[in-house]
């Protein structure tokens, strides 16, 4: 993760599992992480990008998201963040 403003947040990990109807173990699985990274991730209020492990584990979450077809919208100017899935 290079960019803070192409951050996951907690909002969006839990929609992005929402809309793959997937249990946070799933999502684990498929990251490469354990069950409860994912769940303390969503239970924060928002991230601290200082510890390398932190950064880490959510590259791994948006790359497992965005191989099953997520696409994650970041805040800009003219919209918040989001998340919708792919026409494949």
């Amino acid at each position: 993760m290079e960019n803070a403003d192409e951050a996951l947040t907690p909002a969006m990990i839990r929609a992005a599992r929402g809309l793959l109807g997937l249990e946070q173990s799933e999502v684990a699985i498929r990251a490469g992480l354990k069950q409860r990274t994912i769940s303390k991730l969503e239970g924060e209020a928002e991230f601290s990008l200082k510890d390398k492990r932190r950064r880490d584990a959510l590259t791994s979450i948006r790359n497992a998201f965005e191989s099953e077809g997520i696409e994650f919208i970041f805040p800009n100017e003219t919209s918040g963040p989001g998340v919708r899935l792919k026409v494949r």
